[in-house]
């Protein structure tokens, strides 16, 4: 618990000084002036465009519930991204907790924990390939422009090398069913949970073709949707710049943020984002602004919505259509 408080205050100071750094060296009227004037209709445009990306990820566990016969409404699901959101960014823990939330949310909704577990090894596996392919894209785009260097080479090996060690570990330990974790890690809960929910994945599924193209094809949308917001933010503070800089500046911030060692990328994904978009020619106070502007629709805004659904989640008992699915699969729901 201290560790974590520790992680929390570092995050947090490391983001306010980033803010006081960069306002030292600017005009902070002229910021001030950008935050009171912005067009609230492209406010209104990005928090639509942000709202997608969660349709983006019920759409995700929807089809891999498909695929085992089982049918939950999409708005219901919608819901449950709402809190896996919240309870990954309320308590850090490389998206453990929130996972083992959505697998709860879908067992109290009928589905089976094998299933539940394999839609939850499809979306991360998903996730990382969709992050890879979106990653080597907006490095070539760079590389298009003639503005590639070898910072930014060392930047892009030392990100391949963190997601292919993580979507390798993730498989090896979905595959052998978690007898690669070690005994000692066991002993924490969640943990131990997580191995329990791993011995009952669907390998089989994973392997469909279909299931694979249409979960890195919704990973991947929901990268082009943020990057769209971040374009509608910029515009809403009368930032002009082109899609093509909103999606290199949003993935190379999310880049830095994955390689860095603070939680949830507080502070180096602001960094960086200001720092592409400078690059890219915008003013350092309008750039601050649409990262903040970003920042606050993709984090902080979901936190009071998620933090009522999480409590309502508690006793939610929903009925839904499903189609029969088997006795083996049954007795697992009862199991769980």
């Amino acid at each position: 618990m201290v560790a974590l408080f520790w992680r929390w205050g570092l995050a947090i100071v490391a983001l306010a000084g980033l803010c006081i750094f960069i306002l030292n060296f600017a005009d902070l009227r002229f910021f001030a002036d950008i935050l009171a004037t912005a067009d609230p209709a492209w406010l209104a445009v990005a928090f639509a465009v942000q709202a997608a990306t969660y349709f983006c990820t019920a759409a995700l566990w929807r089809q891999v519930l498909a695929g085992a016969g089982i049918v939950i409404p999409i708005r219901d699901l919608f819901g449950l991204a709402l809190v896996e959101l919240f309870a990954n960014q309320a308590v850090p823990s490389g998206g453990m907790s929130g996972n083992l939330i959505v697998v709860r949310g879908l067992n109290r909704r009928g589905v089976p924990a094998s299933i539940g577990a394999t839609a939850l090894i499809a979306a991360t596996l998903s996730y990382y390939v969709a992050y890879l392919f979106v990653a080597l894209s907006a490095f070539m785009l760079l590389w298009h422009m003639n503005r590639f260097s070898n910072a930014w080479a060392a930047l892009l090996i030392a990100f391949v090398t963190v997601v292919l060690t993580s979507a390798g570990v993730v498989l090896a330990v979905a595959v052998s069913r978690g007898r690669f974790i070690p005994s000692f890690a066991r002993d924490y809960r969640p943990v131990a949970r997580i191995v329990d929910l791993l011995l009952k994945v669907h390998v089989d599924m994973l392997q469909s073709n279909r299931l694979v193209v249409e979960t890195i094809a919704l990973q991947s949308a929901i990268f082009l949707i943020d990057s769209a917001t971040l374009w509608c933010a910029a515009r809403s503070i009368h930032l002009m710049i082109s899609p093509e800089a909103a999606f290199i500046s949003f993935v190379f911030a999310s880049v830095a943020a994955t390689v860095s060692p603070i939680p949830l990328g507080l502070g180096s994904f602001e960094g960086t984002c200001v720092a592409m978009l400078v690059f890219f020619g915008g003013r350092l106070e309008a750039s601050l602004a649409a990262t903040l502007i970003l920042r606050g629709f993709t984090f902080w805004l979901p936190m009071a919505p998620g933090l009522w659904m999480i409590r309502r989640e508690a006793g939610y008992l929903p009925r839904y259509t499903s189609l029969p699915i088997s006795k083996e699969q049954d007795d697992e729901s009862n199991d769980s």
